[in-house]
């Protein structure tokens, strides 16, 4: 069954976190994604090495258990070519060459959650395509490298790597030949930066009505922020993000790429609504993302708390709001969090988990809003009884009670979670586990295709949309 995207052909000119991340989606989607690098490559190319293959990481560790997942194989070989199977969508109208991916065969599961081995062995066999077996495709200087890099492994699976100097004439003229033919367009270069290249987004418009245009930046295309450099940690605390994030005593970076990730699913949604929009009128679209206005929607209640007169405070791992709502550490170290939604769920944490049937009754305490008053009280009437308890016992209270809790996990806990997803995508260096896309359709395993090494498809894209090009 093709993929809802199947037969969508995307040109992104892309780097870093925010554009992947959007273009990874319609890739998983089905779409036929064509990354342009500049002749060094995405610079999130050379974040780091920790994403290590899972048969380096085997024999590294000796690991011999098996670990405590679900696994939806992935393929290790990009699933686009040239001869792709295509599709008709009423997306976009017509027919093009695009390859969605195949389904997998979901590996057994164990429950076991110990030494956890960041990319697992494979449960047998060698590394395979859908073609059969293969060496990873390595060049510019990937021999030399053991992993790739995290950031790039996880947005960049299923796409073609074209490299393009745009400061030549022929590479532009690429270029623009891919976009005669595209869907989408998305790049995330510096506001402007697009129209002095020769391909002012105005004129993509006119030359291209049912182009859907989609820019992601970090300001906007205007305003008086526009032209500042953005990376995500710093729109973290431009858009008062980190005011609301860690303890007291300091503001905190959220521990992951927030706004990034903001943008690009923001992107991702505004292109298929632009899709869905062209399939009635015939138009394309010009979209605008800003990882600014993602994390300044993403901030409205505090702002909106703030300017009702209760500017919400940074308390750690607890709730502004409720209480009891945090982490309390129990007799043997383990820290649970607890949330209580009701004052009807405080009474029952309170008879049958506090085993306070006096605490449950007091009035002092009836109302969310008393119990926040008496936040301290309140958590040290918690906390006593946790601190006494140890994780086991008090888990299965809380669980008889039906009180909504979570262990406070690190990355390692993660690792081996029972409930973790997996799916094996190839790169240039071998087969690489991570968590798989939250989204199933009726819960059907998928097949993911590989990240490309720099310049993978080139070769095959200039022959594609320039086949009479002489390129120098």
């Amino acid at each position: 069954m093709p993929l809802p995207l199947s037969g969508l052909l995307v040109v992104s000119l892309e780097q870093a976190v925010a554009a992947p991340m959007c273009t990874c989606r319609l890739a998983d989607a089905g779409a036929r994604v064509i990354k342009v690098e500049r002749p060094e490559g995405d610079f999130a190319r050379y974040y780091d090495k920790l994403a290590v293959p899972r048969a380096a990481m085997a024999a590294k560790q000796a690991a011999t258990q098996s670990i405590g997942t679900r696994s939806e194989r992935a393929a290790p070989a990009s699933p686009h070519s040239a001869d792709s199977v295509q599709f008709p969508s009423p997306l976009w109208g017509g027919v093009r060459g695009g390859g969605g991916a195949i389904p997998s065969q979901e590996a057994p599961s164990s429950s076991n959650r110990t030494t956890p081995l960041p990319n697992p062995p494979p449960q047998g066999g060698r590394e395979h395509t859908e073609s059969g077996e293969r060496e990873p495709h390595r060049e510019r200087g990937e021999r030399d490298r053991v992993g790739q890099s995290a950031y790039f492994v996880w947005l960049n699976r299923g796409k073609e790597s074209l490299v393009l100097d745009l400061a030549r004439a022929d590479d532009k003229a690429l270029l623009a030949a891919m976009l005669a033919k595209a869907d989408v367009f998305v790049q995330n270069l510096k506001p402007g930066a697009i129209a002095k290249l020769g391909f002012a987004l105005d004129e993509l418009r006119r030359a291209h009505p049912r182009l859907v245009i989609c820019s992601i930046s970090g300001y906007g295309e205007d305003g008086p922020y526009a032209a500042r450099k953005a990376y995500d940690m710093l729109v973290q605390a431009e858009s008062g993000l980190a005011s609301v994030t860690g303890g007291p005593e300091a503001p905190a970076r959220v521990g992951v790429s927030v706004c990034d990730i903001a943008a690009g699913m923001n992107a991702y949604e505004a292109i298929l609504a632009a899709l869905f929009s062209r399939a009635n009128t015939g138009d394309g679209a010009a979209i605008s993302i800003s990882m600014f206005d993602a994390m300044a929607e993403w901030m409205a209640v505090p702002l909106i708390q703030y300017e009702g007169g209760a500017a919400p405070k940074r308390i750690g791992l607890a709730h502004t709001s409720i209480a009891p709502y945090g982490a309390f550490k129990t007799k043997d170290g383990a820290d649970i969090l607890i949330s209580t939604q009701s004052d009807r769920e405080w009474r029952v944490l309170a008879e049958k988990v506090l085993d306070d049937k006096v605490l449950a009754a007091d009035p002092a305490f009836a109302t969310n809003v008393e119990r926040v008053k008496r936040r301290g009280e309140t958590d040290a009437r918690v906390a006593a009884v946790f601190g006494a308890t140890d994780e086991a016992a008090l888990t299965q209270k809380l669980s008889r009670a039906d009180i909504a809790f979570a262990r406070v996990n690190a990355t390692a806990d993660l690792a081996v979670h029972p409930q973790l997803r997996r799916i094996e995508i190839g790169t240039p260096s071998g087969t690489v586990s991570y968590p798989a896309p939250p989204a199933r359709m009726d819960g059907t395993p998928r097949r993911y295709g590989a990240v490309p090494a720099l310049g993978e498809h080139s070769a095959k894209i200039w022959a594609e949309f320039l086949p009479q090009a002489k390129r120098k």
